[in-house]
This record gives structure tokens, C-alpha cells and sequence, in this order.
């Protein structure tokens, strides 16, 4: 069976609620995504679903409730006096003489990595770090110096955990997006009076096509957080050429233009000509440390890799070896082939086209003993199989101090 393709179709921008707004109309449970926001570790958050007509086409508007309201998650400007000392309040910083900030990269990366199951972080934290080193670009400092504004705030880091787990749950289909509506004018940020897009948004938007929109003067329609879910999850940046749709929904912004729909159409279907088209890449290795190999392996699989092994062989002149092989999207060969020349000491890549037929897949989140622990389905044929995710499964056998294998068969028979 084909993998499933995702096209979103932003012709009217993207920000953290369009994202979960999207996954929510296209089928994946609401309570699903409320069990991801209660494992994070705020006790004043709740999602909200609402049914909307946007210019009108009907949309599903989703939003992170805080203590009860809508947050914008926007940060305030606090004068403090010179010589203040760095203070910290429901979890933001406040510089001396500055404005208030949110939280630092790395802090964000530690939250999300210790309350999240663990494929899940990895999506997560892929967004907020690409976020991350687009603030780094714009400030000229390094990444471990980044304090987010505008995206530092509890409802966005629930945005981006709830983006993530939407795109899991629908089983991480192959995705298009653009081209992406930006807006036009000038938008009041934490340093300023800055031109739309904002300058994070811009450079997380390298590779993608883009566009003005219909929208008023001076109304963002893109946010970083928009933009940071789309670089961690596009395959392709730009809309199919060629697509079947079988299932289309669309998402609501929070704007209500009186001449144009703020909404974004999320479509699932397949591409012509069956199979996925993927590439498979192999190179060989004689002079690599096993330490450098597996380090190698663990990084490309971080970086978007399908599958990624390592094979013992024996080259000329009896010198022993392995061969990398790595299954990938043609969209990520040069980011990839990029890794195994820097990690490794290799002279050559070969790759060819490689078409797989993959089973329908689906993430779901089971309950073990009060840990959650994710499980993926795969159905083939009628008979589906279920594997939980060793990560969440090792975590969790710690944390209650039982046997792995023990909570590997709990999380298989769903309990």
C-alpha cells in the first residue's frame, strides 16, 4: 500500500492553532491530543475546539487555553532598574534593563525531552530548535544563548508539542506544503516595530515558496510557530505537481478578514504511480572507528532519515569494513549525503530510486501503570501488529521498576 501524502495548502499563512486545528478536521481525536497537553508540565492548560465560518468556508479552529482564556503568547516590555538582578516568574526570565523574555532554547529542549514520549520530543524538539537557530541567525549569538519572546510562552510550547502529535497520529504521512501566505506591512514585536514576516518566520521559510496573500495591511499571517512546525515537518517544500485528494479539511486562523478566508485546506491522498518514490544510498567504509559509525547512524536517523543500518563486510586486499545504507527522501539528499561526508571518512556516495510499499501506520498512546508509553500499528492485509516505541518503553519500565519486556506486553495489549 502507498504511504499516505499530506498536502497543506497556507494560502492564508500558518501559526501554531492552524496546525492542531488542521489534524483535529482531518480526523485525529481531541482527546488524544488533550492527553499530550496534560503531560506537559503546566496544570492550567486546555485545548479548545470550535466550529467557525471564515469568508464562508467552514473551518475548525483550534486553541491552547490558558487559566481559562486564549493566550497570545505575547511578552510585555518590563523596564527594571540597572543592576537588577535576572529573575524568573511562571517560568520566564527578566533581563536588567531589558524586556521580559521566555524561556532559553535549551530549557525548552530539556522540557520537552523529560515530559514527552520519546518520538514525539524528537519531532517537538526538531521544531523548536530549528526555531532556535533561526533566532540565533537573526541575533548573531550562538544557539545555547537564545532566549525566545513571542514563542517562549506556555501556549506556544503546547502549540508546537500538539503539531507534532497531530502529524504522528496520522502516522507521519509524506508532506507538501506551499506556497506559504506571508502577509504584508509591519507588525509591534518584542524588539520593535518589525517589516511581516518576522525575521525568525523569514529564515525558517528558507526553501519554500511564498507569497503576500489576501489579507490587510499590517496582519501577520505566518508566525514562527507556524513556520517552525513547517520546516520540522515538510518532506517537500512546495505543493505537488501531481495528487489524488481523498480527504480534505480546512483549519482557522484567528483572523476574520472581511474579504478573504483565514483558513488553511489540509488534504490527504496519494500521488500517481503507486509506491512511495524514496532513494536508497549506500557507501562503503575501511577506515572508520565503530564509535564514529554509530555515532553517524544515530545522526542521520535524527536528521530525517527512513531507516538507516550497518553491514560487516570485507574489501579488497582483505581490509575489513562496513556499508552505511540509508533509505531517504530525495528531498534530503544533500542534507544527508552532507553528514556521512563530515562524520565519516569516505570518498564516495552511490544512491538509486527505490519505491516501497508500506503498510498503513498509526501512533496511538497507551496508558501503562500511569506511564505513557507510544505504540505504533501497522496494518497489512487485514491483520494489524503492534510495536510500542523502545524509548518509552525503557523509560517507563524504569520509572515503575518492572522488567522491560514487561511493559512491552502491557503496551501491546493496550494497558
Amino acid at each position: 500500500m502507498a504511504h499516505q501524502h499530506l498536502w497543506v495548502d497556507p494560502f492564508s499563512g500558518l501559526s501554531g492553532d492552524i496546525w492542531i486545528g488542521g489534524w483535529l478536521a482531518l480526523g485525529v481525536p481531541e482527546a488524544e491530543l488533550r492527553a499530550i497537553l496534560k503531560l506537559l508540565p503546566f496544570n492550567d492548560l486546555d485545548l479548545r475546539m470550535d466550529t467557525v465560518v471564515r469568508c464562508g468556508i467552514q473551518g475548525t479552529k483550534a486553541s491552547v487555553v490558558i487559566d481559562g482564556r486564549v493566550d497570545e503568547g505575547l511578552t510585555e516590555h518590563v523596564d527594571l532598574q540597572p543592576g537588577a538582578r535576572r529573575a524568573t516568574f511562571r517560568g520566564k526570565a527578566v533581563k536588567p534593563g531589558g524586556h521580559t523574555h521566555g524561556w532559553t532554547w535549551m530549557e525548552v529542549d530539556a522540557l520537552l525531552k523529560g515530559h514527552l514520549p520519546s518520538r514525539l520530543a524528537e519531532v517537538a524538539r526538531g521544531a523548536f530548535e530549528k526555531l532556535g537557530l533561526a533566532e540565533a541567525r537573526v541575533h548573531g549569538i550562538p544557539l545555547d544563548q537564545v532566549h525566545f519572546h513571542e514563542v517562549g510562552t506556555k501556549d506556544s510550547i503546547a502549540d508546537v508539542a500538539l503539531a507534532s502529535a497531530g502529524w504522528i497520529a496520522l502516522g507521519e504521512p509524506i508532506t507538501h506544503i506551499g506556497p506559504i501566505a506571508l502577509g504584508k506591512g509591519r507588525t509591534n514585536m518584542a524588539h520593535g516595530d518589525y517589516p511581516i514576516p518576522a525575521p525568525a518566520a523569514f529564515f525558517l521559510l528558507d526553501g519554500f515558496e511564498t507569497m503576500p496573500g489576501a489579507a490587510p495591511m499590517d496582519k501577520e499571517l505566518t508566525t514562527p510557530t507556524g513556520a517552525a512546525v513547517a520546516a520540522q515537518l515538510a518532506t517537500y517544500r512546495k505543493a505537488p505537481a501531481r495528487f489524488i485528494p481523498q480527504r480534505s479539511s480546512f483549519a482557522a486562523g484567528g483572523w476574520d478578514f472581511k474579504d478573504s478566508p483565514n483558513v488553511c485546506r489540509f488534504t490527504l491522498g496519494e500521488m500517481p504511480g503507486g509506491g512511495a518514490a524514496l532513494l536508497q544510498l549506500e557507501t562503503n567504509l575501511d577506515d572508520a572507528t565503530p564509535q564514529q559509525v554509530a555515532y553517524a547512524q544515530a545522526l542521520l536517523m535524527e536528521q530525517g532519515a527512513l531507516d538507516v543500518w550497518i553491514t560487516a563486510a570485507t574489501f579488497k586486499k582483505g581490509r575489513s569494513g562496513w556499508v552505511l545504507g540509508m533509505i531517504l527522501e530525495p528531498s534530503r539528499l544533500e542534507q544527508l549525503g552532507q553528514i556521512i561526508t563530515t562524520e565519516l571518512p569516505t570518498l564516495g556516495l552511490r544512491y538509486w530510486p527505490l519505491h516501497r510499499l508500506e503498510a498503513d501506520r498509526h501512533f496511538s498512546y497507551v496508558d501503562v501503570d500511569g506511564e505513557p508509553v507510544s505504540v505504533k500499528e501497522g496494518s497489512w492485509a487485514g491483520v494489524t501488529k503492534r510495536q510500542p516505541e523502545f524509548e518509552d518503553a525503557r523509560r517507563a519500565a524504569e520509572k515503575l521498576k518492572q522488567p522491560l519486556r514487561g511493559v512491552q506486553k502491557k503496551a501491546k495489549e493496550g494497558r
